[in-house]
């Protein structure tokens, strides 16, 4: 069998590697050339540990085979999975222009029989507009579409690609899904091998994601298998969801902030409710990334076409958008004078990864300097990208020198929790600050 990814994102580079890794001849596709000359040198293009072991062993094996040319790509492939960028929009709702453009340019040069698997996040009813476009584009064609959304964290994508929670696939035919579910057991058949051979990972093989003896009933508990809709539902529904925690966890915060009780430990005791449980239950400095802000917009935008009430998800959004605003008057009340220094540990919105997108740590920087404050940020893996989305000027500099962020500063905001940090000599390093406030916003 014979697999194409168009896309070489978080999700379409981390599905090609371990698809090649397992044994598939497959093609991974880009309009850009700078991450497809990067990836032929058996790199990934952005940070995420344990990638670039992968990518280097699909190039020198020959499995994987990154190209610009749809041609060459889609011409002999029995699947092809979508994995292309579905950025917001000017209403807030998805920019579909990416996965539109993917499924009739690969129109064009499919064979017959393909199977077309969504992976991107996307509104409900992509799926069925993407056939329509499918089938303008080469009116002849056999084929099946499908939707099986990704549910990846970045900073550990690989291995939640290798073993996954849940494998939601829908769509019509169920003959076609088992093909798709038997491609994803493939990987987590083979999940302790590859993770016993990726020392860059290995960290994560202690925590009971996966079981030593791989059981076909176990893993085929976690298959779902629904309507095409549905499954499109599904992704944005989760993603939501646990932006609700963390913008709930940081509403929560601010009252403990007024009355003086300690958020970890009302956080710990909510958390203890089975009903509820603690992961995402943590206050901080606000979501951000790729995917949670654009997609509880993103669902706002749909509720909204259909003249659903949308006020809960709008909160959500609110309250994120005014915590960076929180932290700033923290940064404040703390006794930092305007036009004074402040250091940023952390730039990326979260550990594990050099992504900037939309980064909470990003926005408290450029909030910072337009108070009239000197910003010098700090991150292990994130400058390069922090560079582009949120661009240094006057009073915003980046320092690969975590020194640099404490000297002089009269204070050090903690804003992404890079284990890195954990690790510094903070008793030498306050000895470089003119004042020695540090405030964790993590």
């Amino acid at each position: 069998m014979k697999i194409a990814i168009i896309g070489t994102g978080y999700v379409g580079l981390t599905l090609s590697a371990l698809l090649a890794r397992v044994g598939y001849k497959t093609y991974c596709i880009d309009v850009d050339k700078r991450k497809i000359d990067i990836i032929k040198k058996g790199k990934s293009h952005f940070y995420e540990l344990g990638l670039d072991t992968l990518v280097k062993y699909g190039i020198d094996s020959g499995n994987l085979v990154p190209t610009l040319d749809y041609k060459e790509g889609l011409s002999d492939v029995d699947v092809v999975f979508l994995s292309v960028g579905t950025p917001s929009g000017p209403d807030g709702g998805f920019d579909l222009t990416y996965i539109f453009e993917a499924v009739e340019g690969a129109a064009k040069y499919v064979k017959e029989g393909v199977i077309f698997v969504q992976r991107s996040t996307v509104p409900v009813g992509t799926g069925k507009e993407a056939m329509k476009r499918i089938k303008k584009v080469n009116p002849k064609l056999k084929f099946t579409y499908l939707s099986s959304p990704e549910f990846l964290r970045e900073g550990a994508a690989v291995l939640d690609s290798i073993v996954q929670d849940r494998i939601v696939i829908g769509g019509d035919d169920e003959d076609t899904k088992q093909i798709i579910f038997k491609i994803f057991e493939k990987i987590e058949f083979l999940a302790e091998d590859i993770i016993s051979k990726n020392p860059e990972i290995s960290m994560y093989a202690n925590n009971n994601m996966f079981s030593n003896n791989h059981s076909e009933v176990e893993f085929y508990k976690k298959c779902m298998s629904t309507k095409l809709e549905s499954a499109e539902l599904i992704k944005v529904c989760s993603n939501t969801m646990l932006a609700m925690k963390i913008s709930y966890a940081n509403n929560i915060a601010r009252i403990c902030d007024k009355v003086d009780a300690n958020i970890t430990e009302v956080m710990d005791g909510v958390g203890m409710d089975r009903r509820i449980n603690r992961s995402f239950l943590y206050a901080g400095i606000g979501f951000g990334g790729g995917c949670f802000p654009k997609d509880v917009k993103g669902l706002i935008r749909s509720l909204e076409e259909h003249e659903v009430d949308a006020t809960l998800f709008k909160a959500v959004m609110q309250v994120n958008t005014e915590q960076v605003d929180f932290v700033v008057q923290k940064i404040k009340d703390m006794g930092t004078p305007k036009k004074s220094k402040v250091g940023v540990l952390g730039l990326s919105f979260k550990p594990g990864t050099s992504d900037m997108r939309v980064s909470p740590a990003g926005r408290l920087c450029k909030a910072l300097v337009k108070d009239g404050y000197t910003v010098v940020g700090h991150d292990p893996q994130a400058i390069e990208e922090a560079e582009v989305e949120f661009p240094q000027e006057r009073g915003l500099v980046y320092s690969e020198d975590v020194r640099d962020v404490f000297k002089d500063s009269e204070i050090v905001v903690v804003a992404t929790d890079w284990p890195e940090f954990k690790e510094l000599d903070f008793k030498s390093l306050s000895k470089l600050m003119k004042e020695k406030r540090m405030l964790d916003a993590r």
